[in-house]
Order: structure tokens, then C-alpha cells, then sequence
């Protein structure tokens, strides 16, 4: 039943957020054109307790990102993830909604968003940073809670 709940809030905030970027205007802040929606590949390195069991996870993501005011956005994540068992050949996939804001300074960015993650069950905060140039984004981000801890590197295209 919390997979069906988190899908269903998961496609609430997809679907919002693609009507959104269709209503909204182009502008400008900072010199950088703004582009609402993209999508990103990461790569995700587990520590602690989860990296004991787990090898490097690879996943794919929906990302969102609005300029509010010129120094903060909004930002949200939808993202999965799947990660092979350290022993058995097996493994496990973690989907995410990831939501927030990040304060944007020229092409440098710090992001501070909580979200939800399926398999380990928790929310989390997830810190982050990284440079933006246009409608490409590099940045690195950290999930570490209760044990399910992890370090990602996430390259995106804002369409």
C-alpha cells in the first residue's frame, strides 16, 4: 500500500510540475535562461551499512528547477536507482521524490531538499552543490540516514 501512495504522490508531482513548465514564461536571472524541466543520469556510491551489502548504484531522474528570486530556486527530483548486492548477484531498487531549494549563485549552486526513499523507507534530507551552465548541470548530493547512506554524482540536461 506505501508503494501505491508514494507512486501516486510521485505522479501528483509529475504531472504538476510538466503543466506547470508549460504555462510558464521564459526569464531570466542571473544571465542564464531559465529551463524548467530535464533529466539527469547519477551514479550512487554506498557507505556505512548499506554500503556493506551494496555495490555502486546507477539510476536515472526527472529533475525540476525553478528560479524563485534570483538567488534561490526550487527545486524536485523524481529518481530511481538500482544498486547490485555486494554478494549474491542480486539487487535492489530505490526509487525517490526529492524536493527543496537551492541558493544559486552564477553558475555555482547549493541545494538543501528532503525527500522520501522507497526500499530503506525513510525520509531524508539531502544536501548538495554543484555549477550549472545553461542547460547542463553537474553536481554532487548526500543521503545519509539510519544507515541507508550514499554519495551521488548527478550530470543533467534542462530541456
Amino acid at each position: 500500500m506505501k508503494k501505491m501512495q508514494v507512486s501516486f504522490v510521485a505522479l501528483l508531482i509529475l504531472g504538476f510540475l510538466i503543466s506547470y513548465s508549460g504555462i510558464a514564461s521564459a526569464k531570466t536571472w542571473a544571465g542564464r535562461e531559465e529551463r524548467n524541466l530535464g533529466l539527469a543520469v547519477h551514479a550512487s556510491f554506498p557507505y556505512a551499512e548499506f554500503g556493506d551489502e551494496h555495490k555502486t548504484g546507477w539510476g536515472v531522474s526527472g529533475i525540476f528547477d525553478y528560479p524563485l528570486i534570483p538567488l534561490i530556486d526550487l527545486t524536485a527530483d523524481v529518481g530511481y536507482t538500482h544498486y547490485s548486492k555486494a554478494n549474491d548477484g542480486g539487487g535492489v531498487d530505490v526509487w525517490n521524490l526529492v524536493f527543496g531549494a537551492r541558493f544559486a549563485l552564477g553558475v555555482f549552486f547549493m541545494g538543501g531538499e528532503t525527500g522520501y526513499f522507497t526500499y530503506v523507507e525513510e525520509w531524508s534530507y539531502v544536501p548538495s552543490m554543484g555549477l550549472r551552465f545553461g542547460a547542463f548541470e553537474g553536481g554532487i548530493r548526500y543521503k545519509s540516514v539510519h544507515g541507508a547512506s550514499w554519495t551521488t554524482l548527478r550530470f543533467g540536461y534542462y530541456f
